[in-house]
Formats: C-alpha cells, structure tokens, sequence
C-alpha cells in the first residue's frame, strides 16, 4: 500500500515515566515487525504564538504538483503547515481522478484574512478545483 519504504515521525512530550517506558517499548516493536526505529531526546522550545489559523479543504483534478502549490500559499503568506491529509479517488467511466487536501495552518502573526483568502481562491480558479476556506483570529 505504502510502497517499498516510508517514513513516521512522531514528536512526543510527556512525564520521564511515560517517555521511558515508549523508549523501551518502540525498539522491541520494531524488532517485531522488522521495522528501523530510530530515536532523538530534544529539548524543549518555547512557542510562539500563532493568533491566527487556517482550515482549507479542496478537490481538485488530480495531477502533478498539487499539493506543492498549496503549500507554497501557505509558505508564502509565512504561515506554519500543522497538518496535511490528502487522498485520491481513482478515476471513474466519466470523471479524472480526483485529488481531496486538508490543510491547517498557523501563522505567528495577525493579519488581513482577506489576503490568504483572495490568494486561495485566486489559486483554486487557476487550478479549477473546488475550494473553501476559513480564518480564525485568536485574541
């Protein structure tokens, strides 16, 4: 399904108790279901604040490129991708394959909503793809 290879990356946080015992359980797990496992301690970061988020859903005709263009939006307006879900619907007697995007993004600053706004849309007419979008501003 996934092909020859792919590639899982979580980011965990938690009491030392709980990180311990995922530390000492992956690796057995992995030998169990022949899987390379490798893992990283970091440390903490401060966050910024993200007073403003995105919520995007599209279909469109699939074809190369796609999802690249509308994570270059996000990309270019300097907002931060938080989760991504795509899925394809093979193509039908009368109708191309389709291509589903979910996308939530953050950005560290307040804006004009209007902007990303006329910019998704601008990108979804270009694309001929259906398209909706909504804006939240957090105090």
């Amino acid at each position: 399904m996934l092909g020859e290879e792919f590639t899982f990356i979580m980011l965990l946080s938690g009491s030392w108790n709980a990180i311990t015992m995922i530390e000492s359980t992956l690796p057995l797990k992995g030998a169990e279901l022949e899987l390379l496992i490798v893992m990283k301690r970091t440390t903490g970061q401060a966050r910024a604040m993200m007073p403003e988020t995105v919520w995007v859903q599209v279909e469109v005709p699939d074809s190369p490129h796609l999802i690249e263009r509308f994570t270059a939006l996000f990309d270019a307006h300097g907002m931060n991708i938080a989760e991504l879900v795509s899925r394809t619907q093979p193509a039908k007697a009368d109708t191309p394959p389709q291509l589903f995007i979910q996308i939530t993004a953050h950005s560290p600053a307040s804006s004009d909503a209007s902007i990303i706004e006329q910019a998704f849309k601008a990108l979804c007419t270009e694309l001929n793809a259906q398209g909706t979008i909504s804006v939240v501003n957090y105090p």
